[in-house]
C-alpha cells in the first residue's frame, strides 16, 4: 500500500483497489462472496452499535434516576 494519510480519499481508494483486484472471469463467485462480506461486515458493525448504544441507553436512564431529586 502507498504511504498515504489515514481516513483520506486515497486511504480508501487503495482498499477498494485491493478489493477489486480480486475480482477473477475464471472465478465468478468470487464478485458474490465479495458482496455477501461486505453485507455480513455491514451487519455485524451495525448489530455492535445497536447492543452498544442499548447499553448506553440503560447507564443514561440509570443515572438519571440516581440523580433525579
Amino acid at each position: 500500500m502507498a504511504n498515504v494519510e489515514y481516513g483520506t480519499a486515497d486511504y480508501y481508494a487503495e482498499h477498494f483497489s485491493d478489493w477489486l483486484a480480486d475480482i477473477d472471469a475464471t472465478r465468478p463467485e468470487t464478485v458474490d462472496n465479495l458482496l455477501e462480506g461486505f453485507y455480513r461486515a455491514i451487519d455485524s458493525w451495525f448489530d455492535y452499535h445497536d447492543a452498544q448504544a442499548r447499553e448506553y441507553a440503560k447507564l443514561r436512564k440509570r443515572v438519571r434516576e440516581a440523580l433525579a431529586v
